[in-house]
């Protein structure tokens, strides 16, 4: 497998107007494609200005008309939103191209950095190939074999990641293990074992044990 990081302008993506907007901060913790057309994703929003929930639907409503929200706030500032978007090209191009969006994150300027997970090379190579046919501008930022990741599976730091991200580490917690399973779609104590066990890895590795 290999894994890329790619930036990219998207012409129309209401996650770059929104940064560029509103001063948010927003990462794709979980893309689920639907369909060719249609894609459903969970994501992390902050907004340094504090702006309150309905606002930010609002808003989100307004940069994408074909987005169904569904907003939850988990700290001042702070919010996990479930959006299905019913006219995603992107979904359409990564299913193409046989490429999964690992993650995204907005960037201040409205460029997006993904974080692309694909069989070989080509499939990434055909996937930027499709992106510019869309009018999006893409930059390659880095390449690698996914096995270079380091001491975790690629699903232990996929969960360990959106825990981190969704505020489960935070102090105070700002979600707890029950809701965390709810938004991720796996069972409680199968969600404990994978932290868990992701936890040891790292814990051993920082201080010397196998």
């Amino acid at each position: 497998m290999r894994s890329a990081t790619l930036l990219l302008r998207i012409p129309g993506n209401w996650i770059g107007e929104l940064s560029a907007k509103c001063n948010a901060s927003v990462r794709v913790l979980k893309c689920v494609p639907s369909n060719h057309t249609t894609g459903r994703s969970l994501l992390r929003i902050e907004l340094p200005d504090n702006m309150a929930g309905h606002l930010l639907a609002d808003q989100i409503k307004e940069l994408g008309p074909d987005c169904h929200i569904d907003l939850t706030t988990i700290g001042p500032g702070k919010h996990v939103a479930s959006v299905t978007n019913n006219a995603c090209l992107i979904c359409n191009a990564l299913n193409e191209a046989n490429c999964f969006l690992d993650s995204a994150t907005s960037q201040p300027d409205g460029r997006v950095n993904w974080c692309v997970i694909a069989p070989r090379t080509n499939n990434i190579s055909a996937l930027v190939d499709r992106l510019k046919e869309l009018g999006c501008e893409v930059e390659i930022t880095s390449l690698r074999d996914q096995e270079d990741d380091g001491p975790l599976t690629f699903h232990q730091e996929k969960v360990l990641r959106t825990a981190y991200d969704m505020g489960y580490y935070d102090i105070p917690r700002t979600i707890n293990l029950g809701d965390l399973s709810d938004k991720l779609g796996i069972a409680r104590s199968t969600l404990n074992v994978i932290l868990r066990r992701a936890e040891k890895r790292l814990v051993g590795q920082h201080i010397g044990r196998p």
